[in-house]
């Protein structure tokens, strides 16, 4: 560790979404030990819970495709005015920032106008191919936190001053219960193998995918009636979870005929009892594949947003993290008309029924974890802190 900054220094941290909002929490955890901070933040639940003051709760930001983000766009507009003159009024030493680009990039080129550093923790077009992609966010941003070697690649040959930090996966994706303590604590029975269905943290992946997932469950159900399945979510204090209430959830799953627990918190725990996932896109692929756990990988968005983005963006080969990652199918995606129960429910018995298969995705988890780094990744980024408070102009 470096040593200790002097005198207090103020941030500001802009998280978005779930994902980011528990990396920018730990990562505030670790800025603690580095030195005297006055912490000021836009997060979620993970956040709020953190040593800061906060400005703004960004729990329900997440928004997929041009409808939703229309329907956010207001709030978020006024929420962007109102950082902007915060960053004028307040002068922070630091603004850093943790994904959702869209948004905070727009707050980056206010920084720079402003004079005020700029830290980007897991950047913009974190999986470009092409430096040109980049060459905005590379000359705009004052130091870039990359979380993965092909995004350190990018970001350097677009001219950016960037630093491999790993991802903080590796040090958090850590099962701390043993198989028969995590059954005990959610009610289910050691003696009967388990499936887990991970629907995603927004409220509209819950809506669209969950039901699927649960249809799935049923047709596993019937071949298998030994099964037994477990929603994870994260826990929260309130009545609601991802936006949706808990008793909604509960009663859902009641009424999907299948023996099915909602279990909050002890995330990775409840993925590695699981015997494989029916797990939705996102970041919690690439916690299932540093846990060990087969997955088959799903996601549907609704048809206005599937025609909006044939129509505007070039679709990316794969959907699921570890895929795109090693730019292979290593592990079976189901997308939009492909995604129903009964393709589901073949893929898991692709996996259920099929040792080779099984294990050979477990095998394909070495090479994507290669990719990630080695652990410590908020304790490098902490540092990059350190050093951009010391010298807020470092040389590219």
């Amino acid at each position: 560790m470096k040593s200790e900054l002097t005198g207090k220094k103020k941030l500001l941290i802009v998280a978005g979404e779930t994902s980011g909002d528990f990396y920018a929490a730990s990562l505030i955890d670790v800025l603690k030990k580095y030195g005297d901070f006055e912490i000021f933040a836009v997060g979620g639940i993970q956040t709020q819970q953190r040593d800061v003051t906060m400005l703004c709760d960004s729990t329900n930001w997440a928004a997929i495709g041009l409808f939703e983000a229309i329907k956010q766009a207001p709030r978020l507009c006024l929420v962007l005015y109102r950082l902007k003159k915060f960053l004028m009024k307040n002068r922070p030493d630091l603004l850093l920032l943790v994904d959702y680009p869209g948004f905070n990039m727009r707050l980056v080129h206010a920084a720079n106008k402003l004079g005020i550093p700029t830290l980007y923790y897991f950047p913009p077009s974190k999986f470009a191919t092409d430096p040109a992609s980049v060459t905005d966010a590379a000359g705009s941003i004052t130091r870039v936190a990359a979380n993965f070697a092909s995004t350190y690649e990018i970001y350097k040959a677009a001219g950016a001053n960037v630093e491999f930090v790993g991802h903080p996966l590796l040090d958090h994706a850590k099962p701390v219960m043993t198989a028969e303590e995590t059954c005990r604590k959610y009610g289910l029975d050691p003696a009967r193998p388990v499936i887990g269905l991970c629907p995603g943290s927004r409220r509209s992946e819950l809506g669209q995918l969950l039901p699927i997932m649960l249809a799935a469950g049923k047709i596993i159900h019937q071949r298998y009636p030994d099964y037994q399945f477990i929603v994870p979510v994260i826990a929260t204090e309130g009545p609601e979870v991802f936006g949706v209430q808990k008793s909604d959830l509960r009663e859902q799953l009641k009424a999907s005929g299948i023996p099915v627990t909602l279990a909050e918190g002890k995330i990775y725990d409840v993925m590695r009892l699981a015997k494989i996932l029916l797990i939705s896109s996102g970041t919690a692929t690439l916690e299932a594949t540093y846990v060990g756990t087969p997955m088959v990988i799903c996601y549907k968005v609704s048809v206005f947003t599937e025609i909006q983005a044939r129509l505007f963006y070039r679709l990316p080969k794969f959907i699921g993290l570890p895929n795109i990652i090693i730019n292979r199918m290593a592990i079976p995606e189901l997308i939009q008309h492909d995604l129903t129960p009964e393709n589901l429910a073949a893929r898991a018995f692709d996996l259920l029924e099929s040792t080779e298969k099984y294990e050979q995705q477990k095998k394909d988890f070495a090479d994507v974890i290669a990719h990630l780094g080695e652990p410590g990744a908020h304790e490098k980024v902490a540092e990059m802190v350190v050093d951009l408070l010391r010298d807020p102009t470092p040389g590219k």
